[in-house]
């Protein structure tokens, strides 16, 4: 079993300690303890790491907080009659409902600081676009400067090398040189995943242009060149995900065009070429956490949370564990 603390294959045994009712499971390397339900329903519920990558302030730890509010609070379980998610210890049960609560209010979560982060653990149930409906969600977020560097990877964010596929959170509209600081972000996880003894080769790689609401604005060309994506960011509500195949088939359309995108407005070829010749896929995906810019570090409207699921159904979709291969 794969510790979601430590990131080590270990076996979690059930031990008696002091003052607790039933046993516990703790990891025999670093004897954090799991959560029972995690150990327990481990084979039914595989673990995908969910690792945000992306340089500071490009919208990493707003997009947790949106994919948590949109779970929890856009009427899901009305499209997909069984769906369900449920937070598997305290830690993260407080994590997802302050989240929701903070964008309800019109807040914005605090900047991630630079650490080795503890996981959020989030159940999901019965997810019909995916081929296996249920997983665990680890969901590791550190501070951006944390991917500056390939040493302040390997110390303060090696769970990459536990991620089946790797997620590039990335806001174009905040890089001087989108092409060039791209390129370096990429050139710095896959020679820190070398240095952490993993191979980009084996993982998967989805970029996520964040803060896609700015895009018209930024991109002359947006609504007339780019006038699909520009169609399916306004639609980005949650009710066309009743009908899995379209919404599948849909996804696929939009990740190639969004590869055009990168290619003929970003100009980023050399960020393309290294994507492809280092990992076994390459997806897109384009989101907008909030629907539109906030104002000293709060929002003037409701949160209108546009694609959000998007990354992260590429994520799981990626990320079948090799027992059910």
């Amino acid at each position: 079993m794969l510790c979601p603390f430590c990131l080590a294959d270990t076996k979690f045994k059930p031990e008696r300690i002091p003052d607790r009712l039933a046993p516990v499971y703790l990891c025999a390397q670093c004897r954090e303890q799991a959560p029972a339900l995690y150990v327990q329903d481990y084979r039914r519920y595989p673990p995908v790491v969910t690792s945000a990558v992306g340089f500071r302030q490009h919208g990493k730890t707003v997009y947790f907080a949106a994919l948590f509010y949109t779970l929890k609070k856009l009427g899901l379980p009305n499209l997909w009659p069984t769906f369900f998610t449920m937070a598997l210890n305290e830690d993260s049960l407080n994590t997802v409902y302050e989240n929701v609560r903070m964008l309800e209010g019109g807040l914005l979560p605090n900047s991630t600081p630079k650490n080795f982060p503890r996981p959020t653990m989030l159940r999901v149930e019965d997810i019909p676009l995916l081929r296996r409906p249920d997983w665990t969600l680890l969901f590791y977020d550190t501070g951006g400067e944390s991917f500056e560097q390939p040493t302040q990877m390997v110390q303060f964010a090696s769970f990459v090398q536990r991620a089946r596929t790797a997620m590039l959170l990335i806001s174009t509209t905040d890089l001087t040189d989108p092409a060039r600081e791209m390129q370096r972000l990429l050139n710095t996880y896959v020679v820190g995943m070398g240095e952490l003894g993993g191979g980009t080769r084996e993982q998967h790689l989805v970029v996520a242009y964040t803060k896609a609401d700015r895009l018209p604005a930024a991109v002359p060309q947006w609504t007339t060149r780019w006038e699909q994506l520009h169609e399916y960011l306004l639609s980005g509500t949650v009710e066309t995900l009743s009908r899995p195949r379209r919404y599948l088939r849909r996804l696929e359309e939009v990740s190639k065009r969004l590869a055009d995108f990168t290619a003929q407005e970003l100009e980023a070829y050399e960020f393309l070429n290294t994507a492809r010749a280092h990992f076994r896929s390459v997806s897109f995906a384009i989101v907008s956490a909030l629907g539109s810019e906030p104002e000293q570090g709060r929002m003037a409207m409701q949160v209108s949370s546009r694609r959000i699921i998007d990354p992260i159904l590429l994520a799981m979709r990626n990320s079948q564990p090799r027992w059910w291969e």
